[in-house]
């Protein structure tokens, strides 16, 4: 279970049904999605990728969380980590509906999410993997002071792969 707060957000677990309208409004929007490497989703998806999350926050106790603002109580995104696919390397992700752009709500919930990983959750290392095209979420990680490390092949792409480390480790 999560419960993270900010200022102005609220990060918490999924709720099915309820969340899943809100969700529509990310998952099915080409312009939101369009950094994500499998683009936009059916509406008829968005169950199962809520499904999905809350079968992943079960099995890891970490998903990809819901992002609520606190002022209309909506889920206006999402923030959390996940496993790289083919590796036991974890990401911060971050995507957020269009009305929420531009308001720096991916910096807050992320700064949120990376705090909770690389504390209570005692993760070492969490990387941030971002298209070299993608400059928002590349300055979202510069934001969370996560450094840039190489170019790394994922999700079929090259990515650009920021880290950041809880103090006192040393990277690989």
């Amino acid at each position: 279970m999560i419960a993270l707060a900010t200022e102005r957000l609220e990060i918490r677990d999924w709720r099915a049904p309820a969340d899943e309208e809100d969700a529509r409004a990310i998952f099915c929007d080409p312009e939101v999605m369009r950094f994500i490497p499998a683009g936009a989703f059916a509406p008829d998806a968005v169950p199962r990728i809520v499904a999905r999350m809350i079968e992943r926050q079960e099995r890891n106790g970490f998903t990809v969380w819901p992002v609520v603002e606190k002022a209309s109580g909506r889920v206006i995104g999402e923030c959390g980590i996940t496993y790289i696919p083919d590796t036991t390397d974890v990401e911060i992700a971050w995507l957020f509906s269009r009305a929420a752009w531009g308001r720096g709500f991916a910096t807050e919930a992320a700064r949120a999410v990376l705090a909770h990983a690389l504390g209570p959750l005692g993760l070492t290392r969490v990387y941030a993997l971002v298209l070299p095209e993608n400059r928002a979420s590349i300055a979202v990680a510069n934001r969370l002071g996560m450094r840039f490390d190489r170019v790394v092949r994922a999700y079929k792409r090259d990515m650009l792969r920021y880290v950041a480390e809880r103090t006192g480790t040393t990277g690989a």
